[in-house]
């Protein structure tokens, strides 16, 4: 598994047609968005979902698209584009909120929409993969066992019940994770589950590379290297 951080896994969360400033953070305009994909495409790559990293039967240029918390807007504009190159994606969803609202944001100024029902079952039936992010999106390493145990199965049986399918990705909100977290997502049944750290090899802690409102095209190419990891990890022995 030590190849498994030289594959690009990229985090996006909302895909906005609205113009943006670096302040906006993770929030990704439209036409950087479609400007992206048209690069993997030109650069070669062909998107597979999460747990066919898993696998060995991978194309030569795998990328992981991903997006967290299942925003509207992934369907509205990501998905459109998405299609138009012929990419999947995994979309990780806050089962307990679907089709209603991102109610644990205290940062954003008014309750953004996310996915419906149906939308997931469209998205799913053109090939989009869908993963767990809890019922309600906690940070996991807080609560007691039982209550971390109960968002993470329940998560993985209300999104199986919408897609018809196994769901066998997770997410750990806010990119928590603690040793009994990851523990215990092993034990409900994930194959694989996604954090933030580019350093690790762990299927069940895989490193992404986020994506902002401020990244530009050639950040972009940047982290879609698999150099990445060593850039970063010398950036920061720079710095100190």
């Amino acid at each position: 598994m030590l190849w498994l951080n030289r594959v690009p896994i990229l985090l996006y969360h909302r895909i906005v047609n609205l113009p943006l400033d670096e302040r906006e953070g993770i929030r990704v305009g439209l036409r950087n968005f479609r400007r992206q994909m048209n690069l993997l495409a030109w650069q070669g790559f062909k998107a597979v979902p999460l747990n066919a990293l898993l696998d060995k039967d991978l194309p030569k240029k795998p990328v992981v698209i991903t997006f967290d918390d299942g925003y509207q807007d992934n369907y509205l504009y990501a998905f459109p584009v998405l299609k138009e190159y012929k990419f999947c994606a995994t979309i990780f969803l806050v089962s307990g909120h679907i089709g209603g609202t991102n109610q644990w944001d205290s940062q954003q100024k008014e309750p953004v929409r996310l996915l419906s029902q149906d939308e997931i079952r469209e998205m799913a039936d053109y090939g989009i993969s869908f993963g767990a992010h809890t019922v309600t999106h906690p940070h996991l390493p807080q609560l007691t066992d039982d209550r971390a145990f109960y968002e993470i199965t329940q998560s993985k049986r209300e999104i199986e019940e919408v897609v018809g399918k196994e769901v066998v990705s997770f997410c750990y909100p806010y990119g928590e994770v603690s040793l009994r977290v990851k523990e215990m997502v092993a034990e409900a049944g994930f194959r694989c589950a996604c954090a933030c750290d580019t350093e690790s090899c762990d299927p069940y802690k895989l490193p992404r590379r986020q994506i902002f409102s401020k990244t530009s095209l050639f950040g972009f190419w940047r982290k879609i290297q698999r150099w990445y990891p060593e850039y970063t990890r010398l950036r920061k022995l720079w710095k100190r």
